[in-house]
């Protein structure tokens, strides 16, 4: 290790029920953070007190925590946490985000800061994650590429792999300091922090995955996400919709300041992306099963995965109307 400061941030709200599993994966890592800050959200289950009482009988000098004025609400709530952070705003330091009811392997943070420490091109790495049910806690099937690897590999995620569509939660991330420079660049309202900092990273080349499975994902009934439940899916006319409103986001980052860090490369992809939903937009609101077929088979690449791509074709067919 150098002279690197290390920084947990939490954003808690309501968490009595787990947040002290949380607590204590975190308090006996291998690497002990220098600092973790608390940002409760107006509480009225008892979080707040819990904390406070936990950071006192453990005696945990760095650990601190504060509440909210007012309901933020999950996303400024991540990000008002960060300004209550001595060591996320300077540069040199690495900050992980953290949910409340998750439990940590006991070596993630010294893994993760290890490997980001080591490699100054990487800004932003995620890591894998072994998902579990809130209920019973089995273990959880989750379809997201390379999520069952833990062979300590270290892969760079890709503009034209991934585009902008985050593959992993945010309580994955370990990142140097300075993205929050960058954090005001793309402030798209409601924007939650992981998608922002995914985006950043990923549109500045500086985005990998560490295959380490270092998290225990709590998954709620209420909250449990596409990843691990399928829902109804979307017919025509919605998807119509939605692309055209991808078409307008991803021309946000097309249309960017140059300070911004967009290589060229990567903005000629997201113009290609955006013209692609316009014309996507175009021919599924003709309902013409043929053309929808045709194409989907010749942009192919521009899809996610082929799973999106076929289940285009699937609207057509079942979900005209």
């Amino acid at each position: 290790m150098n002279n690197e400061k290390i920084s947990v941030i939490i954003a808690s709200f309501n968490g009595i029920k787990y947040i002290s599993q949380q607590l204590d994966s975190i308090r006996t890592q291998t690497r002990i953070p220098d600092e973790v800050i608390i940002s409760d959200d107006c509480s009225t289950d008892g979080t707040l007190e819990f904390c406070r009482a936990y950071i006192s009988q453990h005696g945990l000098t760095g650990w601190k925590v504060f509440q909210n004025e007012k309901n933020l609400g999950f996303a400024k709530n991540f990000r008002h946490a960060f300004t209550l952070s001595n060591l996320a705003g300077k540069k040199g330091n690495i900050v992980f985000t953290c949910d409340q009811d998750d439990i940590w392997m006991p070596d993630k943070i010294q893994v993760m800061s290890h490997t980001i420490i080591n490699n100054s091109q990487i800004m932003l790495l995620v890591s894998n994650y072994i998902p579990f049910n809130e209920s019973d806690g089995k273990k959880i099937q989750a379809h997201v590429r390379y999520i069952n690897r833990d062979d300590g590999e270290i892969i760079q995620f890709r503009l034209s792999d991934t585009w902008l569509e985050p593959l992993r939660p945010g309580c994955t991330y370990c990142f140097r300091s300075e993205l929050l420079e960058k954090f005001h660049v793309f402030d798209i309202e409601g924007s939650a922090h992981d998608g922002r900092l995914w985006r950043y990273a990923i549109i500045s080349d500086s985005l990998y995955l560490l295959n380490r499975q270092l998290i225990r994902y709590r998954r709620h009934e209420s909250t449990t996400t596409q990843v691990f439940k399928s829902q109804k899916p979307a017919n025509l006319k919605s998807r119509v919709t939605s692309s055209l409103n991808l078409a307008n986001f991803y021309m946000t980052f097309v249309n960017a300041p140059e300070e911004s860090g967009i290589t060229k490369r990567n903005r000629e992809l997201l113009a290609q992306k955006a013209k692609f939903l316009t014309k996507r937009s175009k021919v599924l609101a003709r309902k013409n099963l043929f053309a929808i077929i045709l194409f989907v088979f010749v942009n192919i690449k521009y899809y996610p995965t082929m799973r999106n791509a076929l289940s285009d074709i699937y609207a057509a067919i079942f979900l005209k109307n």
